[in-house]
């Protein structure tokens, strides 16, 4: 029983990371049957009574404790504006559950097969994009329907489908220089791993979201530079592919698309005295987005506006202070610790800022680079994204989470020492 019980385990995980890219409510099928097989596992009760002492259990369930302590305070009103955000952020409480379940699976290859199904997860994404995208500019020859929203539209929003695919780039390239494993592991299948790295990163472009591509490129240095200064494959090797990479990186930047949208970013940085707080401008709105929180905080310091009230009070702050744009668009704080810190006080921003520290103790204390990579890049998307305010964040945020929390060695595999690769 219990390996048919693991065997659907561990295809249910895998269903679900493969549709987060492709359309989030579909997970929620599947999540719902691993919460089940977690509790037909007879031998997970006694493993659930022991994580209750489990001081990494209640880092990540503390945040979702917090959404019921704010409903207190609350106002009536704003109440079943509060339930929907309970609803959003459940993740936190099931997927802790999920993995300690997960833990005791006997299957062999779990993890291959789990960023395998990242990958074709985000490669399907994007043939759909591609399968609606390229039969309209051939009919209009318009270059914009193969960039940023109007590329992405037909699954969601570029900025959301973007988090699945650096996470995708980071394992193809950690799986080439054999930190991680996938179920192409041999050198032999090198060169495809080299395809997918390609194929992603333009991808990746093509969405246009500005955080995730300077992420790339952090990323891209801090593995490269970890590579050659460690010698984990010689240089004859590495140099090539570090070469591919900037070459690929400087054409993809030049794109008049991609390139546009950074210099408005640079531009609006630089020029922050004269920013016209009336404009529908990204950058705009998010500047005006993060006034409007750091506002509400000063006033709500220690215990917040509580769980259903926030989106209100930034609409009053917008309206109160002629932010046209932000009100119009209804634009939440786009930083999650500021999200967190509005909503539910000086408890909120620490119960964030306590998992990002058990994320790096546990990558450090297991040499887990892809852990690692993972906490960074969660670190910075939750200064520019509400992560805990969609389901394409929460979701997967505590997908990979809670993964590395109660299993930290699993991805933790040097690939070269079981088959000599590159001996």
């Amino acid at each position: 029983m219990k390996k048919i019980l693991d065997s659907i385990e561990l295809f249910m995980l895998c269903f679900t990371v493969f549709v987060i890219p492709i359309h989030i409510k579909l997970s929620s099928i599947s999540i719902g049957f691993l919460v089940l097989i977690a509790l037909l596992k007879k031998e997970n009760y006694s493993l659930f009574l022991s994580n209750f002492k489990n001081y990494k259990f209640w880092i990540l369930v503390f945040p979702y404790i917090l959404y019921w302590i704010g409903m207190i305070y609350t106002p009536a009103k704003h109440i079943k504006a509060g339930f929907q955000q309970i609803e959003i952020v459940s993740s936190l409480l099931v997927f802790p559950f999920i993995f300690i379940s997960y833990s005791t699976n006997s299957i062999k290859n779990k993890i291959e097969l789990i960023n395998t199904a990242l990958i074709l997860g985000v490669l399907f994404s994007y043939f759909i994009c591609l399968s609606i995208a390229i039969p309209k500019y051939i009919s209009t020859k318009d270059f914009g329907i193969l960039y940023y929203s109007r590329f992405s539209e037909v699954i969601k929003g570029p900025h959301h489908l973007s988090y699945h695919v650096i996470i995708a780039i980071i394992i193809i390239v950690l799986a080439l220089f054999e930190k991680t494993p996938l179920l192409l592991t041999k050198r032999k299948y090198n060169g495809v791993k080299v395809i997918l790295f390609v194929v992603c990163s333009v991808f990746l472009f093509q969405l246009s979201s500005k955080a995730t591509i300077l992420l790339y490129f952090l990323c891209m240095a801090l593995i490269f530079g970890y590579t050659v200064i460690k010698r984990i494959i010689p240089l004859r090797i590495v140099l090539p592919i570090i070469f591919t990479v900037i070459l690929l990186s400087a054409f993809l930047y030049s794109l008049p698309n991609v390139k546009m949208r950074f210099n408005k970013m640079f531009f609006t940085l630089s020029h922050k005295d004269e920013i016209n707080y009336k404009s529908q401008e990204s950058t705009a709105l998010r500047l005006a987005a993060f006034e409007a929180g750091k506002s509400i905080i000063k006033e709500n310091f220690w215990i917040g506006v509580g769980t259903g009230e926030l989106g209100y009070a930034l609409s009053r702050y917008y309206k109160h202070h002629d932010f046209q744009g932000a009100y119009i668009k209804y634009i939440s704080p786009h930083n999650q610790f500021v999200r967190s810190f509005a909503m539910h006080g000086l408890p909120g921003f620490l119960s964030l800022v306590a998992i990002f520290v058990l994320l790096f103790f546990l990558a450090l204390k297991h040499s887990n680079p892809l852990m690692f990579l993972w906490a960074l890049i969660m670190l910075v998307l939750f200064n520019v994204e509400d992560m805990f305010g969609i389901q394409d964040g929460i979701v997967f945020f505590c997908f990979y989470t809670a993964y590395f929390v109660f299993n930290p060695k699993d991805c933790n595999v040097t690939l070269s020492q079981k088959s000599g690769i590159y001996s």
